[in-house]
C-alpha cells in the first residue's frame, strides 16, 4: 500500500511531456472538465513534433472529401496493413485511423488548429503498396503567429531541422530541397521577421495557444518527472524534481507517459536498434523516462523490427549544439543528383533516394564474417552537385569544413582518405554515371518512387530528377553517422483507450502512454511519414478521453 504523504499538488490528470501528445491530451481533459498539469522535463515546450516536419498522415480525413479526393478506410488500413508487415496488432491499428479521424476534426473545431492538405503529396510507396494514394492523406497547419502565444513565444522550440515560416506546398513549388536558391528569401525573410511559424513549430503552436492561452493549463518547465507514485496497483500521482527540489503531484484521474522515446538513453538503442551506434536529431531530454519509470511498476514492453521505422544517417557539423549537446542533422543529400552512398567496399547498395530501401540494406548482417557490411555508409558528391545544391546548412558553392567533409582531385585519393576501396569505388562511379546519362538507374530503381522524387530530387531539371553523374573534380565524401528522428523500436505496451498494460496483461490503473512512448503495434514493422504525429494525436485523445471517464 502507499505510504501516505503531503502532496504539493493535487489536480486531476498529468501530462508528461508537452509534445503534440501531451498537450493534445491537456486539452481533451481540460475540456472533459478535468484539472489539468502539464509538467515538461526540457525549458521550452513542444517535444519531438517542434523538431519535425510537421506532418500528420491519416487515410479518410475530413479534408479530402472537401477536396473532391476518394479514399477510404479500407484502402487506408490496407496500406497500413503493408506497412505492418503481420507485426502490427489490427484492432489497435483500425483504432489508430478511426479515432485519428474524430480527433483531428475535434482539434480543429474545438481547438482551433486550422488543418490543411499537403498537396499532391504522394504516400511513400505510392503506386506499387495496395491501399497507397497519389495525394491526401498528408496534413500540415496553416502558418500561425509566434505573437498569438504571448509569455510562451519563446519559450517553445523552434525546429533548426526545418524552414520555419513556409508549407510544404510552398517549399515544393519553390523547388524543394534541391532548389534552395531558387526560393523565395524575400517572402522567407519576411515571414521570420513576422515570426509566422509552418511544419513542427507551426503544429505545436497550435497546440500551445489552445492549451496554455485558451484554456490557461498550467504547466511547469524545467520539471522532470522521475517517479510515479503508486498506491494497491494503481497510480495516483508522480514526483517530479525541479530547481532541484522534489515536487510531489496527485493525479486523481491519470498519468499520461509522453515523454518521446529513448533516443538520448545511454544504452537502450543498442539493445532494441540493432545499429552499433545511435544519434539524435531530437531534443537531448528524450532519455527514455518514460521507459524506466513504466518498468518501475511492473509495465510490458513491446518492440517491432526495428529494420524500416523512422531513422537516418546523417553528420555532425562542428561546433553546432542544441540544450548543450551535439546537433545531428539528417542527410537526405545521398538522392540528390551528382550523389551517392557507397559502403567500405566502394559499392552502391541501395535506391539512395527512398530510405525505405536503404534502412534494411544498411542493418543487412553478413553472418559469416560476423559484422554489417553497409554500416557505415559513405555519402560521394562530385563538384556538380556543389555548385547546384545545399549540404546541410551550407548553400552551394560555400566552403566545407574540411572537419566534416573530405576532398580530393580524383575518386581514388578521396577513396584512400575515407578509408574505402579505390578500385572498386571509381567502377562504382562510372556504372552509375553510365545510368545518369540513360535516366535509369538498373541497379536500383532510384527516382522511380514519386515521394522520393519529390523529397530528394531535383524535379525542374528535366528526366530522372534523381539522377546525375558524378564527373567533375574535386570530389568529395563523408562517413555517414546513425541519426534518429526518435522514432523507436519499442515502447510501453498499450491497449485501445491509450492505458500501459502490466507484464500480467492487465492495465494498469491511471496509466497511459501516448507517441513514442508507446510501443508502436499500431504501425507494425514499418512507417510513413507524418504517423508518429498521428501516433502522440490520437493517444492522447484515447488517454485523455479515457482518464476523464474514470472515477478516482
Amino acid at each position: 500500500m502507499f505510504n501516505r504523504r503531503k502532496w504539493d499538488l493535487e489536480t486531476d490528470f498529468v501530462a508528461v511531456g508537452s509534445g503534440l501528445g501531451g498537450l493534445g491530451a491537456a486539452i481533451v481533459a481540460h475540456d472533459g472538465g478535468a484539472k489539468v498539469l502539464v509538467l515538461e522535463k526540457a525549458r521550452k515546450l513542444g517535444g519531438i513534433c517542434a523538431y519535425s516536419g510537421g506532418e500528420v498522415f491519416l487515410p479518410g480525413n475530413h479534408l479530402q472529401a472537401a477536396a473532391g479526393i476518394e479514399d477510404s478506410r479500407e484502402k487506408g488500413l490496407e496500406y497500413l496493413r503493408f506497412l505492418g508487415a503481420g507485426y502490427e496488432d489490427r484492432a489497435l491499428q483500425d483504432n489508430l485511423v478511426d479515432a485519428g479521424v474524430e480527433a483531428v476534426r475535434w482539434f480543429g473545431e474545438r481547438a482551433g488548429v486550422r488543418w490543411k492538405l499537403i498537396k499532391d503529396f504522394p504516400d511513400y510507396y505510392y503506386p506499387t503498396a495496395p491501399g497507397s494514394a497519389a495525394k491526401g492523406r498528408y496534413l500540415e497547419v496553416e502558418l500561425i503567429r509566434g505573437d498569438t502565444l504571448g509569455e510562451w513565444k519563446r519559450k517553445v522550440f523552434l525546429s533548426p531541422h526545418v524552414p520555419i515560416g513556409v508549407t510544404h506546398d510552398e517549399l515544393f513549388a519553390w523547388g524543394g530541397f534541391t532548389g534552395i536558391m531558387g526560393w523565395d528569401f524575400a517572402v522567407l525573410g519576411q515571414r521570420i521577421t513576422d515570426d509566422l511559424r509552418g511544419f513542427g513549430p507551426g503544429m505545436m503552436a497550435y497546440f500551445v495557444k489552445a492549451a496554455l492561452i485558451d484554456r490557461k493549463i498550467p504547466v511547469q518547465l524545467d520539471c522532470a518527472v522521475r517517479e510515479l507514485i503508486v498506491d494497491d496497483g494503481a497510480v495516483i500521482g508522480v514526483r517530479a524534481t525541479q530547481g532541484g527540489k522534489d515536487l510531489v503531484v496527485r493525479a486523481k484521474k491519470g498519468v499520461l507517459l509522453a515523454t518521446g522515446g529513448y533516443d538520448w538513453h545511454a544504452s537502450l538503442p543498442k539493445y532494441y536498434e540493432q545499429l552499433p551506434e545511435w544519434n539524435s536529431m531530437c531534443q537531448p531530454s528524450v532519455e527514455g523516462d518514460g521507459f524506466t519509470m513504466g518498468a518501475e511498476v511492473g509495465a510490458a514492453v513491446a518492440a517491432v523490427p526495428a529494420n524500416n521505422l523512422g531513422l537516418f544517417f546523417g553528420y555532425h557539423i562542428p561546433g553546432e549544439e542544441h540544450e548543450g549537446k551535439p546537433l545531428w542533422r539528417g542527410s537526405w543529400d545521398g538522392g540528390f543528383p551528382h550523389a551517392i552512398w557507397v559502403n567500405a567496399a566502394g559499392e552502391r547498395f541501395a535506391d539512395e533516394s527512398f530510405y525505405r530501401d536503404y534502412l534494411p540494406k544498411v542493418r543487412a548482417w553478413d553472418g559469416v564474417k560476423q559484422r554489417q557490411p553497409n554500416f557505415p555508409p559513405y555519402l560521394i558528391f562530385d563538384s556538380n552537385f556543389r555548385e547546384k545544391y545545399p549540404l546541410g546548412r551550407f548553400l552551394p558553392s560555400q566552403d566545407l569544413p574540411e572537419s566534416l567533409v573530405q576532398r580530393a582531385g580524383s575518386l581514388r585519393e578521396l577513396a584512400a582518405k575515407l578509408g574505402v576501396d579505390g578500385a572498386a569505388l571509381e567502377a562504382t562511379v562510372a556504372r552509375f554515371n553510365a545510368f545518369a546519362r540513360d535516366g535509369v538507374d538498373q541497379d536500383f530503381g532510384r527516382g522511380t518512387y514519386p515521394w522520393a522524387s519529390m523529397m530528394t530530387g531535383d524535379f525542374k531539371k528535366g528526366g530522372n530528377p534523381n539522377l546525375g553523374p558524378l564527373d567533375k573534380p574535386p570530389f568529395y565524401g563523408l562517413q555517414l553517422r546513425v541519426v534518429s528522428a526518435g522514432i523507436n523500436a519499442a515502447g510501453l505496451k498499450t491497449n485501445e483507450h491509450a492505458q500501459v498494460l502490466h507484464v500480467r496483461g492487465r492495465a494498469i490503473g491511471g496509466l497511459y502512454a501516448a507517441g513514442n512512448a508507446a510501443a508502436p503495434l499500431d504501425t507494425g514493422a514499418g512507417y510513413q511519414s507524418g504517423l508518429s504525429n498521428l501516433r502522440g494525436l490520437v493517444g492522447g485523445w484515447l488517454a485523455a478521453r479515457h482518464a476523464v471517464s474514470r472515477q478516482p
